[in-house]
């Protein structure tokens, strides 16, 4: 499963992508299943959509929400895309942006 962020440049959520692959490595639940999580510029996003399952987008670029949303399913990728909570991503909580994604995919499958 991918787990796709994108921001402006994609360096402002590196930190968070870590924070997110550590809890991950951590967790007995959720290491090992293959959870793969990347960060990207909102000009090379479109390039690292395979298997993607969830496109987050920081705050900073919340406004290209619909583009993006268009972008995948122009790409035949039918997924979730929502903008990560400011708080979460403020304090970069890996466990809050987590939980966010996988709610997302869950609630997008019914």
């Amino acid at each position: 499963m991918k787990i796709l962020l994108v921001c402006y440049g994609g360096l402002s959520t590196s930190l968070l992508v870590n924070r997110m692959i550590k809890a991950v490595d951590n967790s007995e639940k959720l290491k090992n299943k293959g959870i793969v999580i990347e960060a990207w510029g909102k000009e090379e996003y479109y390039n690292h959509l395979d298997d993607v399952r969830v496109i987050m987008l920081g705050p900073q670029v919340s406004m290209i929400k619909d583009e993006v949303k268009k972008v995948a399913l122009d790409k035949g990728h039918d997924v979730p895309v929502l903008v990560i909570d400011k708080a979460s991503y403020s304090a970069m909580d890996p466990v809050k942006v987590l939980l966010s994604a996988f709610d997302a995919i869950k609630a997008y499958k019914k």
